[in-house]
């Protein structure tokens, strides 16, 4: 089993990057736990042969994003992708831009893009928006966790980002850098540190910064800087990927771990529900830390919910 991070490029969409990774990595058995848009950069987690079978128990987890958020213009897609679409006026200073954020930590619901996956009766939404026939999305589950802001520019600017112990920020000198989308224009952005459960679309929460404040808004840019437990700094360039970079499992899963003695681990291996009093989702493993199964407890035993070694 082998996952790996990988810093998505500019323009690439997230099945551009699974393609290159199948020929780097000489498998087909190639996946990812959440898209990136080809406009954003940042951490893409891969998952390849038998860790394919890790995606359910990962692509609920939060994820931390920096996003460059322009306002006094939108376009139809919501990002950078443009054209400008429609312009209004920005009347709004840093103080109400900063008054306006913690409002979103009360958020519990939001309509999504109209140019999004998401689909309708067997259509995707985006394929209908491109038709000039736009689907009703209805508002959907989302979560803000934390939002912050870290820099109010009369443009967008890349600033370069770095991770400290309160997530990642922006960098005075030796940060990472920054490949923004072309300028739609000198349009007054906010660099705002997100983070959010699954399903939250960063180019809806810009439309909806940009209503809260009077004025029409989009994403001029974004990095994922984090998914899960695994952050943007264990990431390697698409051209650097290779076997070698693979990440351990135990380093990915969010779970309890516990080990098993053999006997236990035999058990596991039959599916076996084991007497160890826990509850919810635990990560099985072997005396020599192999992951063997992830399990679900309900205070009593264990159900095994997916196997993954073939001998204990």
């Amino acid at each position: 089993m082998a996952l790996y991070a990988v810093d998505k490029p500019l323009h690439l969409t997230s099945h551009d990057v699974v393609e290159e990774a199948r020929r780097r990595l000489s498998t087909r058995r190639v996946g990812h736990t959440g898209t990136l848009d080809p406009l954003a950069t940042g951490l893409l987690l891969l998952v390849t042969n038998e860790s394919t079978k890790l995606v359910p128990f990962l692509s609920g987890e939060d994820k931390e994003y920096i996003a460059w958020v322009s306002f006094g213009a939108t376009t139809p897609t919501l990002d950078a992708e443009g054209p400008i679409s429609e312009e209004a006026p920005v009347r709004f200073d840093r103080k109400d831009l900063e008054a306006a954020l913690p409002r979103f930590l009360e958020v519990r619901e939001q309509v999504p893009p109209l140019y999004s996956a998401i689909k309708v009766g067997g259509k995707r939404a985006y394929e209908a928006a491109r038709e000039g026939k736009p689907l009703a999305l209805g508002p959907r589950p989302v979560r803000y966790l934390e939002v912050e802001l870290l820099a109010f520019d009369p443009e967008p600017i890349p600033h370069p980002i770095a991770p400290s112990a309160r997530g990642w920020r922006l960098a005075e000198r030796r940060g990472r850098p920054v490949r923004l989308p072309r300028p739609l224009g000198a349009y007054p952005t906010a660099v705002i540190r997100l983070v959010v459960g699954p399903g939250t679309y960063v180019r809806a929460f810009a439309r909806d910064l940009g209503e809260m404040l009077g004025t029409k808004a989009f994403l001029s840019g974004l990095v994922r800087t984090r998914v899960g437990r695994v952050g943007l700094e264990r990431a390697v360039a698409l051209s650097d990927l290779s076997p070698e970079k693979a990440i351990p499992e135990l380093d990915v899963l969010p779970f309890p771990v516990v080990e098993l003695s053999h006997t236990e681990a035999r058990r596991v291996l039959e599916g076996m529900p084991l007497p160890i009093p826990a509850m919810g989702y635990v990560t099985l493993v072997d005396s020599k830390r192999r992951l063997l199964a992830i399990a679900e407890g309900d205070g009593f035993k264990l159900k095994i919910r997916r196997v993954f070694a073939r001998e204990a």
